[in-house]
């Protein structure tokens, strides 16, 4: 079974089309909500959709992102685990994708799927980056390193947990750390993920210069840990030069 662990906050506008992609998947799996203390009523349109395979949990240290997925991993039941961001979406037959995908490959430990990008204007640009098959830790695919296209078998991730507090960014380290544990790497051709950039206000998006700071700060003691490691280094040390040419636009120009 798959368990998607849904983190939200204040996503009134946006979760209903979450959780009407959800409702309309087949197959065997679990939505575990996580409210990270809303004060809109997305909380209240999620009990709409009661029904066995969702749950409603409260991740009560309210620590963001990362807090909340963690509250997630602690209720999940599934041998995979995968992640959704409340104001994105399943594309239709999604778990079909997920499922498919794991039959495909029962030796991996994590599997990343292709996805689609939403723009504001709705037009959808897929994204595809990897031949399907199986890829080394000498030989690692191109890595979107969200954690919402990807499927984590339950063993990988036991005793991982994302850094609470840290709200942009928490994604690469989780991956990272995972690709550091993993065995068997493989990428998938399906499509599941519909990925939207419509929420100002999503938990992972970065609100802050400090936020860009402390993901730097992360990532070097990342690099710090894992220094004989020479490929997982230079991924980090390429996104490092990403956020900071990031930072420094922001602070600059205030974009």
């Amino acid at each position: 079974m798959v368990t998607i662990i849904v983190p939200f906050k204040n996503a009134e506008p946006w979760i209903k089309r979450c959780a009407d992609s959800l409702m309309a998947q087949d197959g065997e799996f679990e939505v575990i909500w996580v409210n990270d203390g809303s004060e809109d009523g997305s909380d209240g349109i999620v009990a709409e959709y009661a029904c066995d395979k969702f749950s409603l949990v409260d991740n009560e240290d309210m620590r963001g992102v990362s807090g909340a997925r963690n509250t997630g991993l602690k209720h999940a039941h599934g041998d995979w685990i995968t992640f959704l961001d409340a104001d994105d979406e399943y594309a239709p037959f999604a778990m079909n994708a997920l499922n498919a995908s794991i039959r495909m490959y029962p030796e991996a430990d994590l599997i990343q799927l292709n996805h689609v990008r939403v723009t504001s204007q709705g037009v959808q640009m897929p994204r595809m980056f990897n031949p399907r098959g199986k890829y080394t830790l000498d030989h690692l695919p191109k890595l979107w390193m969200s954690t919402c296209n990807k499927l984590f078998k339950r063993d990988l991730i036991r005793g991982l947990e994302f850094i609470a507090g840290l709200n942009h960014g928490e994604d690469e380290l989780f991956v990272l750390n995972c690709l550091e544990r993993a065995r068997a790497v493989y990428c998938s051709e399906h499509i599941a993920l519909h990925y939207h950039k419509d929420n100002p206000r999503s938990l992972s998006t970065v609100t802050s210069f400090d936020d860009l700071v402390d993901e730097q700060g992360a990532l070097l003691e990342f690099l710090e840990l894992h220094r004989n490691d020479i490929e997982l280094c230079g991924a980090v040390r390429i996104r490092q030069t990403e956020l900071w040419n990031n930072a420094v636009y922001k602070r600059t120009f205030g974009g």
